[in-house]
């Protein structure tokens, strides 16, 4: 059995959450060590890789690791209205994942962390005051133990339910491919496709990454329907009226999949001696499933909280959990509203609603200047004054409206 290694933090993951907490960590002078479980980081990539522009500000990213820079996005209505938004300025960009991942623990080495790839931690258990996990790395037990332990596992977190922390949450299943040859790509616009006949529970997308490359994938709720995510986005390649006359001749580079966690619970992203950043604590988009942002805030909160804590603080654990939700808290409570909204409407009903924002100047307008898909509620109150100023000329938009009001009220409970 391989001796014990102390440290002072020990990151379970080395995602952009974890290599953030890393990082911060490390650089406080904590002896940090990360973990991940694939033999090199970034690699199989699980994301379509956007990133918003707020990212690449806070966090100094390379513009290098950007393909494609988006101000711009197409969503077509479940019956083929399609509402067309242009901000004046970037929102956001697509990046090369895996480079992307590799950069940021690159970041976190050289700010002294050590990063142990090909480690799958299977147990975690508090012992005399410390962390202990516990795993395997190339058929030998690996075990190491720290004052502190973050968890950036991921979608699917194995240890906190060993620790006494429990995050219910619910998933989408993803799909999506790189194809290159597809026809018709305006680079800075995204595509996004919605209905219960094209991805129930969730929706499709089309994210151009330069020239006529783009990564097409969509999700669905399990819980709302038996079919598998291929099912679905085959049949939009070749049926959709948007789609299947731009796939004549494109071809398949790479597939991924994965789970996207949804719709999470209240419940606290942090125990004495633990701290949970990213996908394992629910800190996604419900809306649209997109973290990266939000787990590398998380991140850099829980680095310098576990420094706190190291230091003697016991309120550093608390600390985090108020720090985190006053910085992301309010958007991943309004895209889980959001989320929540949607999948209680009709396609009917949400075919209407993006009918009348497709037909109304003030409407787009609205979006185009209050929109930021990193931080969704700034849209809520121009988009709602909106759209009740058109329901006064539409009077069957307004049930539908206050439908959807009451419906997202569910995800706040």
């Amino acid at each position: 059995m391989s001796p014990v290694a102390d440290y002072d933090v020990v990151v379970v993951g080395a995602g952009p959450g974890g290599a953030e907490s890393a990082r911060t960590a490390a650089a406080a002078g904590l002896r940090t060590l990360v973990v991940e479980e694939h033999p090199a980081v970034g690699i199989p990539s699980h994301c379509t890789g956007k990133l918003s522009f707020h990212a690449f500000e806070e966090f100094d990213v390379p513009r290098s690791l950007a393909h494609t820079a988006v101000s711009a996005a197409a969503l077509y209505s479940p019956g083929g209205a399609v509402v067309r938004v242009r901000r004046p300025t970037v929102d956001s960009y697509a990046v090369d994942r895996i480079a992307f991942d590799q950069w940021v623990a690159r970041r976190a080495q050289e700010a002294g962390a050590e990063l142990v790839t090909g480690v799958r931690v299977t147990e975690a258990a508090r012992v005399n005051g410390t962390v202990m996990v516990r795993g395997a790395r190339a058929g030998r037990s690996f075990e190491a133990r720290a004052r502190v332990l973050i968890d950036a596992e991921g979608s699917a977190p194995r240890l906190l339910g060993m620790l006494g922390l429990a995050i219910p949450r619910r998933h989408a299943l993803g799909l999506q491919y790189q194809m290159r040859g597809v026809r018709g790509v305006e680079q800075d616009t995204p595509e996004m496709f919605f209905g219960a006949d094209v991805a129930p529970g969730f929706f499709a997308w089309l994210m151009p990454v330069g020239g006529d490359t783009c990564r097409i994938g969509l999700a669905v709720d399990p819980r709302r329907t038996a079919r598998p995510p291929v099912w679905y986005l085959e049949r939009l390649l070749v049926r959709h009226p948007a789609m299947r006359g731009r796939m004549a001749g494109a071809v398949i580079e790479r597939k991924v999949g994965g789970r996207i966690p949804l719709l999470t619970g209240r419940a606290p992203a942090s125990a004495d001696g633990v701290l949970v950043v990213g996908d394992a604590a629910g800190m996604v988009k419900a809306t649209s499933g997109g973290g990266i942002y939000y787990a590398m805030t998380a991140g850099g909160i829980a680095g310098r909280a576990a420094g706190r804590y190291v230091g003697g603080d016991r309120t550093a654990t608390d600390a985090y959990e108020h720090e985190w939700r006053s910085r992301i808290g309010r958007e991943v409570a309004f895209t889980a509203f959001g989320r929540r909204a949607i999948n209680r409407m009709t396609d009917r009903e949400l075919d209407a609603i993006m009918r009348a924002i497709a037909e109304s100047p003030r409407l787009l307008a609205a979006i185009a200047g209050a929109g930021d898909t990193q931080f969704q509620s700034r849209l809520f109150g121009p988009l709602l004054r909106g759209l009740s100023v058109t329901a006064v000329r539409r009077p069957a938009l307004a049930p539908l409206v206050l439908k959807a009001l009451m419906s997202g009220m569910f995800a706040q409970m």
